[in-house]
């Protein structure tokens, strides 16, 4: 879990990773398919969730959610669903393809729809996006970043090539910048085997800063990448400790993490 604390308001965000069975497709409202859509190489997948909270002054929470499905094997997104709740409510199914993203979106006609599933709500569309170019074959999913430069700091690697995202509608490359952090403080609880300890202090840290070059266009526009964004990982890669990023209503912030939860098998690895 992930905090911060601005002027424009109170952010909380909760990440998590959990191994699912690969032959069980989420359930959704998926849009319709042209081709074959992209399949896991083996028996499991990885699903990565992303919930997000934004409480601003005087208004109610935005409320923010991805849930990404992923092969750990290839490094290829599957299935994305995003939702937004409390400012411009929408639910987005995502498929991805070889060559192309599909994208269903459901948005309330009313704020009275806006208070019942999303079911039931009129604003209904379907788009395709481009998913790979030249100079892009295999791009990876936005919120898969958390991930993939985890594991690069993990085995060492800070000599990061550039790599493709696909971020909402549109691919970008990335470049990145590595640096070395010597004591950097950290301050967060970590829950292991049902007990709470706090772990305080400084430490070696990696901080990967981010730039982003758009590959083509969506409609003629641009879908904007995050400004200045980057990522802080303990040396050892374990542990993202600052997330930057903009986000709607708060604009650019700093997610500092608050709180580690180890399942039983994390656990006994780190003991």
């Amino acid at each position: 879990r992930y905090r911060a604390e601005k002027m424009t308001g109170r952010i909380t965000a909760e990440v998590r990773i959990e191994p699912e069975p690969a032959g069980s497709l989420p359930s959704g409202l998926w849009p319709t398919v042209k081709g074959e859509p992209l399949r896991p190489q083996g028996p499991t997948v990885l699903k990565l969730s992303i919930r997000l909270t934004i409480e601003p002054p005087g208004m109610a929470p935005l409320r923010m959610e991805n849930r990404l499905w992923f092969d750990p094997a290839s490094g290829a997104p599957l299935r994305l669903i995003r939702t937004r709740a409390g400012y411009d409510d929408y639910v987005q199914w995502f498929v991805f393809g070889p060559e192309r993203v599909f994208r269903r979106q459901h948005e309330p006609a009313s704020p009275r729809q806006a208070n019942g599933p999303p079911e039931r709500w009129t604003r209904v569309s379907e788009r395709t996006f481009a998913f790979r170019s030249e100079g892009c074959p295999s791009p990876a999913e936005t919120s898969m970043l958390v991930y993939l430069l985890s594991d690069a700091v993990a085995k060492g690697g800070l000599d990061l090539a550039s790599r493709c995202v696909f971020h909402k509608r549109q691919l970008h490359r990335l470049g990145f910048r590595t640096e070395r952090q010597h004591d950097r403080p950290y301050d967060y609880a970590e829950q292991r085997g049902g007990e709470s300890q706090r772990r305080t202090g400084t430490g070696e840290a990696v901080t990967i800063r981010i730039d982003a070059t758009p590959v083509g266009t969506y409609d003629g526009g641009v879908e904007p990448w995050f400004k200045e964004g980057f990522l802080t990982f303990s040396a050892d890669g374990r542990l993202p400790l600052v997330v930057a990023c903009d986000l709607p209503v708060v604009g650019h912030v700093e997610l500092y993490l608050d709180e580690v939860r180890l399942d039983a098998a994390a656990a006994r690895a780190g003991s």
